[in-house]
């Protein structure tokens, strides 16, 4: 049999994983690309008869995996959920090949800067989209999505892996990865604030408090850095000179029952709801929401006169997106639902886990960064379908990727 040179199959999958990374923000196709050299390293790989050895955490995920589209399957959505279920299954393959080919620090590194260089091509093109405008910033940032929802949620990400690098290269005394980290940071938080997305901002703020969780050693100077945030965010949304500035009113209408766009989901939640009633065990299938949600908008503005929300209602409802991961996974899965969140946790559980009583090592930052990037993906899950929809779910395979590289290096150690 053909013996295939190891450093053949590990360059093939380095190159796999420094595509994917610097495609993150600004290309679709090149995620792909990245994907298409980690799966020809994976073949190569297994051609070599290495060993493949499988964490908790991916067994977990690969469970759930091959359940998705068996509910799907026996699920009032049938064939059709079925087939998409496996259509949509590609994107999550990677998590498994990243940890194989992600090992020296080195490399680690490289992919720490060209993800912090994927942010700041998205940021330079979405200046070029303001220009077109007439830099008219009262329109929310789009770079190189087509939708400033995904801009916003992967840069809420994003921007925790950025920061805890930025620290990290402090600690090192190493000032230009510190310059060039903290100019990323920045830019990342400038264009997270023109996207206007107010649960990226949600998800932000919660991954920030537990990043800086575990970055501040001594928990009093913790405290005191989320009062100071506290009072500055309190007096910024309070303060009468800033009262009418679009981003602030943003923030306000979180709370606010006569926006539109909280009535909105909110509506979609409840169909929701009503179809997991309806459909407890199996759900209704994936990708198959649309038409329940519809018919659910149909009876509710049944009798009214419709008019522009009404009208807007029924094209979301029929779009299927139920604008949050939990309602939609309890929807369309039924009881998988509960082992599917329960991966999530799990992963959550077993990043903290890594990171207590850990020694203050590169591998300890960057599954820290990992950890506020995981949070950021589920509390922003609560008013966006981060799940299904492929800037974030590709965000989710990096996070998930890098995270259990780290857990492997640590056990070649």
């Amino acid at each position: 049999m053909l013996k295939i040179n190891e450093n053949v199959y590990n360059r093939i999958g380095e190159l796999g994983v420094y595509i994917y990374t610097l495609s993150l923000f600004i290309s679709k196709s090149g995620i792909s690309i990245g994907l298409g050299f980690l799966i020809l390293a994976f073949l190569l790989y297994i051609w070599d008869k290495r060993k493949i050895s499988l964490t908790v955490e991916e067994k977990y995920i690969l469970a759930i995996l091959i359940l998705l589209p068996i509910f799907s399957l026996l699920s009032v959505g049938g064939s059709y959920s079925f087939q998409r279920a496996l259509e949509k299954s590609y994107r999550y393959i990677g998590l498994f090949f990243i940890p194989l080919f992600l090992q020296k620090d080195k490399i680690v590194e490289r992919v720490l800067s060209l993800f912090s260089l994927s942010i700041v091509i998205s940021f330079v093109n979405g200046i070029f989209f303001y220009k077109k405008l007439k830099w008219n910033f009262n329109e929310r940032l789009i770079s190189f999505s087509s939708n400033p929802l995904d801009e916003a949620h992967i840069l809420a990400m994003g921007s925790m892996l950025v920061l805890v690098a930025m620290v990290y290269y402090i600690k090192e005394k190493k000032w230009l990865y510190t310059l060039f980290y903290s100019i990323t940071f920045i830019l990342s938080l400038i264009a997270l604030l023109l996207t206007q997305g107010r649960g990226a901002w949600i998800g932000f703020v919660a991954a920030l408090f537990i990043v800086l969780f575990f970055l501040f050693k001594s928990k009093k100077k913790f405290v005191i850095a989320m009062l100071a945030i506290f009072l500055l965010g309190y007096g910024a949304i309070n303060s009468k000179v800033l009262e009418n500035n679009r981003y602030i009113k943003r923030i306000v209408s979180i709370n606010s029952k006569n926006d539109n766009s909280n009535k909105s989901r909110i509506l979609l939640w409840q169909s929701g709801i009503e179809m997991y009633k309806s459909h407890p065990v199996f759900g209704v299938g994936r990708d198959n929401a649309g038409e329940f949600s519809l018919e659910y908008m149909k009876n509710y503005f049944k009798g009214q006169k419709p008019n522009y929300f009404s009208k807007n209602m029924m094209k979301l409802a029929e779009a299927g997106n139920l604008h949050s991961l939990y309602i939609t996974s309890l929807a369309e899965e039924g009881i998988l639902f509960f082992p599917f969140i329960g991966m999530f946790l799990f992963i959550l559980y077993r990043q903290i886990r890594y990171c207590i009583g850990r020694e203050r090592d590169m591998n300890y930052y960057i599954v820290v960064g990992t950890i506020g990037m995981l949070v950021a993906f589920l509390v922003g899950g609560l008013t966006e379908n981060v799940w299904r929809e492929i800037w974030k779910s590709n965000m989710l395979v990096f996070i998930i990727g890098l995270y259990l590289s780290r857990v492997k290096n640590t056990e070649r150690e």
